[in-house]
């Protein structure tokens, strides 16, 4: 192809591209704005049916004062007033909504049902009362049935007045005004019963307000603990000779963030898939006409760049595989076996490939929370010798089992730092763990913590990870922090691995602000350098043996269980385990029922799954500590989820349980968990 001809086509592709982005935007933009008017859509009739509810629950207490208005009527003024303590207890609710029921003759209260709490308003004048004779005067005019308030009552409290203004025909048979049938609402009663509280847990924001009659501003009837924004949907509701406004939200914004991302992301790919498309059918116009190496060559390029878009899922599908062909394999072969050597060896490579598969779900679920941003430093005071201190007995016992010399050595002057502990050991881990894993045994795997520059209030640290293992190629060392990269020869690949772990150290390490280098030779070892600035906190006095000291280990034989789990064959592995183990299990299907065992019965420990349904794990925990009973109140709880990240384990234990452990379990970690809870120590794994 030509200069000219290349050129030219550069600059189609380019109009192309620019032209096809546009209109798939737009496009975009369309369904975004076509979902957001059918959230609003929904939000309206949301609001509308919430103002329909007010209305209706309304006119339900209307009807007590319209009762008495119409006996009035009927059978007169002294037939009603000697009725009236028969007549109001009859028209009380059973909810507690309706506080009292009055009657004011020319607007004085002159009876009240009930006296009791109530006998403070006996002599009130309605229409020049604070608060209450806009209204009242309001009623008296139109002859309408009016709401006042709500506000703070005489007798004490926050309500509402319903009044029914009363006409009756004097001797000249023309309608005068009598005085008043009123209805006292509690108002916190009434809100309860409108059953606010779902909108909220629908995940709703709203506000429902009217015009204040005095001050003439906005005031609020009721309002979600979180303030809506001026981007509501409001809707009227007519009240008895008021207007009251129902604005209401959905509490993440119309649409979520991620749902616009995916659309705007879906039009940059169709127009990237059209500008290829475009390009693909102008160069082939050309492409024939020239020679066979310029076709070759285009062809070459077309395929790498088609391997970087399937290089994922082949990947995936690959190392998924691999271990799910083992478990299916030795599953069958153990079925067809009665040779218990057979078998067990059988369960122990399934356990194995089992463990290879969570721990592949497990980094691919860290990449997408690193490249997703939802992964943040949590900083917190660092012992950098107890830290070391850590990493040496996480890998003591393997690597003597492994016969490699082991050693972590620590030299620093400021022993207490800010850091982001949890992924500063992330890191170390993964890098120790390939030490070991690629160092054969009689070599040495060693671990080294450094204080360089110091200043005023932070200081460089440096942590080196080194080893005599098989090393790595230059070749690998450039790509080996891309994912799914795994060194290609003989010795490595015949150990399991995702191709992961360093792509996840080196996101880890960018995520904290640090820096990570390599020196690695074929043959000769691996040394890893990680740099980390870090703020320096005042020494106070340390026990660097605080390792040492351990909970007094508590026997789990005989111990009475609560296993709190809604899934049948959850239940039955927890069950099998814990009773192997010597413990006396019972069994609750959901959080409701474990509540109702737990304030019962004394257990030594509730095993509490978290989503389960009538009441998640949850509930069940807040409502356990708020027995009356401190005994029952303290019983040891601990999570037992499959929500396994971080943020989980620590709402764990701000929810009030004790521990934390991840499904699939880990009988070992499990039944670690437990000593530890009952030794009143919170941990979680």
């Amino acid at each position: 192809m030509t200069k000219k001809t290349f050129n030219k086509c550069i600059l189609w592709t380019v109009f192309v591209l620019f032209s096809s982005f546009i209109l798939t935007q737009r496009l975009a933009n369309y369904f975004v704005k076509e979902r957001i008017a059918k959230e609003k859509q929904l939000v309206q009739h949301t609001a509308q049916t919430t103002a329909l509810h007010f209305e209706s629950k309304i006119e339900k207490y209307l009807s007590a004062a319209d009762f008495l208005k119409n006996y009035l009527l009927l059978h007169g003024e002294e037939a009603t007033a000697a009725a009236f303590p028969m007549l109001a207890p009859s028209i009380m609710d059973n909810n507690g909504v309706i506080q009292c029921i009055e009657l004011a003759k020319d607007g004085t209260i002159d009876y009240v049902y009930p006296l009791k709490g109530n006998k403070h308003v006996l002599g009130l004048n309605l229409l020049t009362a604070e608060k209450r004779s806009f209204e009242a005067s309001i009623a008296r005019k139109t002859g309408k049935y009016t709401i006042a308030g709500p506000f703070s009552l005489v007798q004490g409290g926050i309500g509402a007045l319903l009044l029914d203004p009363i006409y009756v025909q004097n001797s000249m048979g023309k309608n005068e005004f009598w005085g008043f049938a009123v209805v006292v609402i509690d108002w916190e009663a009434f809100v309860d019963e409108v059953n606010l509280q779902h909108l909220e847990k629908s995940g709703y924001h709203y506000s429902i307000w009217h015009k204040d009659p005095y001050a003439g501003q906005k005031a609020n009837i009721a309002a979600s603990e979180q303030p809506v924004s001026d981007k509501a949907i409001q809707v009227s509701c007519p009240m008895p000779n008021d207007l009251w406004y129902v604005d209401i939200e959905v509490a993440g914004g119309w649409i979520a963030p991620v749902i616009q991302e995916a659309y705007l992301g879906f039009a940059m790919l169709i127009s990237i898939l059209l500008t290829i498309g475009y390009w693909q059918f102008a160069t082939g116009r050309y492409k024939e006409q020239e020679h066979k190496q310029q076709l070759e060559t285009a062809l070459a390029k077309a395929n790498v760049a088609n391997e970087a878009k399937t290089r994922f899922l082949f990947s995936m599908s690959h190392d998924i595989r691999t271990p799910m062909n083992a478990i299916l394999g030795f599953t069958d072969i153990a079925k067809g076996s009665k040779d218990m050597h057979q078998i067990q060896d059988c369960l122990r490579k399934i356990g194995l490939a089992g463990d290879l598969l969570l721990k592949l779900i497990n980094e691919v679920l860290n990449i997408s929370r690193i490249e997703s941003g939802t992964l943040r430093p949590v900083l917190e005071k660092v012992n950098l010798q107890q830290f070391a201190r850590e990493l040496e007995m996480l890998f003591k016992q393997s690597m003597e089992d492994k016969q490699l010399d082991f050693s972590v050595l620590c030299t620093i002057k400021n022993r207490l730092v800010e850091a982001d502990s949890q992924h500063m050991q992330a890191i170390c881990v993964n890098l120790i763990a390939n030490a070991q894993k690629f160092t054969p045994a009689g070599g040495k795997v060693a671990v080294r913590i450094e204080q360089l520059e110091t200043q005023a209030e932070q200081a460089v640290y440096r942590i080196q990870v080194s080893d005599t293992g098989i090393g790595m190629s230059e070749e690998f060392q450039k790509v080996q922090y891309q994912l799914f990269e795994r060194e290609r020869t003989s010795t490595v690949t015949r150990t399991e691995g995702t191709g992961l772990g360093l792509a996840i150290v080196k996101r880890l390490v960018d995520m904290l602000a640090g820096r990570i280098e390599c020196e690695s030779q074929v043959g000769k070892g691996t040394t890893y350098s990680l740099y980390f600035t870090l703020k320096l906190l005042p020494d106070a006095a340390i026990n660097d043996n605080s390792l040492d000291k351990r909970p007094s280990v508590q026997t789990l034989a005989g111990k009475e269980v609560l296993l709190v789990e809604d899934n049948e064959l959850n239940m039955e592995i927890a069950q099998i385990v814990l009773t192997k183990a010597g413990m006396v299990v019972d069994t609750a299907e959901n959080g409701q029922v474990a509540v109702t065992k737990a304030s019962a019965k004394r257990y030594d420990v509730i095993l509490m799954d978290i989503q389960m349904p009538v009441m998640n794990g949850y509930e069940a925990t807040r409502a356990i500590r708020q027995f009356e009973n401190k005994e029952l109140a303290q019983v040891p709880i601990i999570a037992m989820t499959a929500n396994a990240f971080q943020e989980d384990k620590q709402r764990a234990l701000n929810e009030g349980m004790d521990g934390h452990v991840a499904k699939p379990l880990n009988v070992e970690m499990l039944l670690q968990v437990m000593q530890e809870a009952l030794s009143s120590k919170r941990i979680s794994l």
